[in-house]
């Protein structure tokens, strides 16, 4: 009972600290629109733009579309790049669109990879982990049928380790169609601001830049206390 609490105290204190740093951000870019940083500011937005215009005409080409989805390969086997960074990296190279559409591709190799691993392996440390909590882990589980409820929340939640959930979620019965389109949707917010971030990186005082940051702090807020209030009806079994 103990450790259920202090688990759940550190959520729900994760999740206050998510919206704190959302009004932050908003803070920030009120200041950014004050005359005297404006006038700072733009004696560097013509280096920026130089760099944004380079990085476009030479970065964006075929062999970066293969590194890209390479380096998504890699991490779904070896620690590698976060997939933010990667994200980042595509959304700088190229269009919002394009980027979106090659990280999206990425998502589906790296939960693919993972799934069918845990389809021939098991689920590994992080079924042993879960199977601490009843509930949670009879909702996963569901006579080894899969929830598809618990899988796109686990991807809305921050820091949750993108290969284990895969894994996890091999290890059941769930379809490969139904795993992929709720892993990619639960997943959505994160990529399309990691992406939006990366095209708007050489323009770091703008709204297109800071908003996304407020986006993910507070949907990732809003998830951290969605476990929480799970967590709280959920007993832990005594080892």
């Amino acid at each position: 009972m103990k450790k259920e609490k202090s688990i759940r105290y550190i959520l729900n204190v994760s999740a206050f600290f998510c919206f704190v740093f959302a009004l932050a951000l908003a803070i920030l870019l009120r200041l950014f629109k004050e005359e005297h940083f404006l006038e700072w500011y733009s004696k560097y937005t013509d280096t920026l733009l130089s760099y944004e215009i380079w990085m476009q005409a030479y970065g964006a080409s075929a062999v970066s579309v293969l590194f890209i989805l390479l380096n998504y390969t890699v991490k779904a086997v070896i620690p590698w790049f976060p997939i933010s960074c990667i994200c980042v990296i595509s959304g700088a190279l190229f269009s919002w669109y394009y980027a979106i559409i090659i990280n999206i591709a990425g998502l589906i190799i790296l939960f693919s990879v993972k799934f069918f691993w845990g389809r021939k392996f098991g689920g590994g440390n992080a079924e042993k982990i879960l199977r601490k909590y009843d509930t949670v882990y009879n909702f996963i589980d569901k006579s080894k049928t899969g929830s598809p409820l618990v899988l796109f929340i686990l991807r809305l939640m921050p820091s949750v380790p993108v290969n284990s959930v895969s894994g996890l979620y091999g290890a059941t019965d769930i379809s490969y169609n139904k795993f992929l389109w709720v892993s990619v949707g639960g997943f959505a917010y994160k990529l399309f601001s990691y992406t939006v971030i990366g095209r708007n990186v050489f323009d770091p005082a703008s709204a297109s830049f800071i908003v996304p940051f407020m986006m993910l702090s507070v949907f990732s807020g809003m998830a951290l206390l969605v476990i929480s209030g799970v967590l709280s009806i959920t007993p832990l079994k005594n080892k």
